[in-house]
């Protein structure tokens, strides 16, 4: 439960910064993957460096090149629209892991598995619905971005069902950090984005690198406490269903700051909106639920 609390926070914190003080996304990215670098050399500094296999380490660092490159159509997508709303779309992300493992991995559905995956999609079609009635097919301008967000935090996750669990929890870990560094630094080392990082660097004030470097260790955090619960658990399939609390969080959040403290995130909390998005979280918890059951 602490992890899904913890990205939630994160992802209100990201809302906040591009809302009020960093208006392209890519210095997010970019920085995100660099604060991963000093965590990943201090777990490969304390695990000695490990000696992984050639093919796994590239596959490793490959996911963290991924999840790297999948922060650009999700910080988009949540300049878009209320966080409250993209975070239960990003529920689609088991959808297309059970898509790819079925294409690359060999693995056949479930009953509860298929019956997950249509409620996760109904969900998150109900909640990127512009407007019911004549609105019905006319979904929300943030859409296509989580989709393609979602795609590429995938690929990590298939990856990693099928590297950590011969390589363990740290060495994946640290390998994984690293490929979000190399994914920070392809995006560094195109000119336009290199421009705008240091553009938006020189206008930052202190108190924004303060946000941002808080952001990227909550953020990193949750990572680390997610991936160790999943490593502890008896059922790594109890701690993926919990990672469906993640929208009721955004949901919470969201309605707290809106009428408490609109001025550092205002979302739309019309009571008709508000049960548009309950309606739609409760069915992405059942699909969710039934996928890891």
């Amino acid at each position: 439960m602490v992890a899904p609390a913890l990205y939630a926070t994160s992802n209100f914190i990201d809302k906040f910064l591009i809302e009020k003080h960093i208006k392209n996304p890519v210095v997010l990215t970019i920085l995100g993957g660099f604060v991963a670098l000093p965590f990943s050399l201090v777990i490969l500094t304390l695990r000695n460096f490990p000696d992984l296999r050639l093919d796994q380490t590239v596959l490793i660092i490959l996911a963290g090149v991924f999840m790297e490159l999948a922060l650009l159509p999700y910080y988009k997508s949540i300049s878009l629209d209320d966080v409250s709303r993209v975070v239960p779309v990003f529920q689609l992300i088991p959808v297309f892991v059970l898509i790819m493992s079925f294409l690359f991995l060999g693995e056949r559905l479930t009953t509860s598995q298929f019956m997950g995956f249509w409620l996760i999609v109904a969900g998150a079609y109900i909640v990127s619905i512009n407007n019911f009635g004549k609105g019905m097919f006319n979904l929300r301008r943030s859409f296509g971005w989580i989709i393609l967000a979602s795609v590429l935090w995938a690929v990590p996750s298939v990856i990693f069902k099928f590297v950590a669990t011969e390589q363990g929890f740290w060495d994946t870990l640290a390998y994984e950090f690293l490929g979000a560094t190399i994914g920070a630094l392809i995006l560094f080392f195109i000119p336009s984005f290199r421009k705008s990082f240091f553009s938006e660097a020189k206008a930052a004030r202190s108190f924004v690198w303060g946000v941002l470097i808080s952001n990227e260790t909550i953020y990193l955090i949750g990572r680390l406490i997610g991936f160790y619960a999943i490593a502890i658990a008896p059922a790594v399939s109890l701690v993926s269903a919990l990672s469906g609390f993640m929208p009721f969080f955004s949901l919470i959040y969201g309605i707290i700051l809106s009428v408490w403290f609109p001025h550092i995130v205002k979302e739309d909390v019309r009571k008709s909106t508000l049960s548009v998005k309950f309606v739609a979280i409760i069915l992405i918890f059942i699909g969710v639920w039934f996928i890891n059951i």
